[in-house]
């Protein structure tokens, strides 16, 4: 038998052909075994494609371990004006997850007996430039003490914080019968009960530097008082 013709498709691979009903013709099962071509997978995607699914759990991972990791910071829970002392009782510790910048609660003890270099508001976590351990009074602003007693202070005292219109009373006796504002607003510092007067009180107050003589002078006459106002 001789070859069959170059570019002849060998007799065994032909589809065969059988007659079908009414003269039409039908392919054999043989002409479905031929293979037909496949795609060439991109490699180069199944790699990328693997490093981000890797990347991914990875994150997720990180994520998921530091969700329940929380580190105890220190907290104010107690107002503290600004150049008051800051005591045990006016901090707490919280538990907190993430990166916040605040006084770790280990430290809590560092920051007890400095003073509040502004004012301090309960819930604010406790940074360290909020307290120093050096003076705080703004420039330009001065302290005076008062000596004020009773009815020239509201009923129920004054505390640290409070703002205040510090008020020259008349003189008894002068002829300007008329009360004075020498500060509008002028911010207590400190208040204690006046050991040398009964049911007087001493308090400290912060007011502009030019008008501490004049605050000075009328606290020095028993002509001084304080107005608490809306802070």
């Amino acid at each position: 038998m001789s070859p069959p013709p170059q570019g002849a498709v060998p007799q065994g691979l032909l589809p065969q052909v059988t007659p079908g009903v009414n003269g039409s013709a039908r392919l054999s099962a043989g002409a479905l075994a031929t293979a037909l071509p496949t795609r060439q997978r991109n490699n180069g995607f199944i790699a990328l494609a693997v490093a981000l699914i890797v990347g991914l759990t990875a994150i997720g991972a990180y994520l998921y371990s530091t969700a329940g990791s929380k580190t105890p910071v220190v907290m104010v829970i107690h107002r503290i004006p600004v150049g008051q002392v800051v005591e045990r009782s006016d901090l707490t510790t919280v538990p907190v997850s993430g990166r916040v910048v605040a006084v770790a609660g280990s430290n809590l003890a560092s920051v007890i007996g400095e003073r509040a270099a502004v004012t301090l508001l309960p819930d604010t976590l406790l940074q360290r430039a909020m307290v120093t351990s050096g003076g705080t009074l703004p420039a330009g602003q001065a302290q005076v003490g008062v000596a004020v007693r009773s009815g020239q202070i509201p009923a129920d005292g004054l505390a640290a914080g409070d703002v205040v219109r510090v008020v020259r009373l008349p003189v008894k006796g002068s002829v300007d019968g008329q009360a004075s504002v020498l500060v509008d607003r002028a911010e207590v510092f400190s208040s204690r009960p006046d050991p040398a007067v009964s049911g007087g009180t001493l308090v400290t107050v912060v007011v502009p530097e030019a008008a501490s003589t004049a605050v000075a002078a009328a606290s020095g006459a028993a002509a001084v008082a304080l107005v608490k106002v809306s802070s």
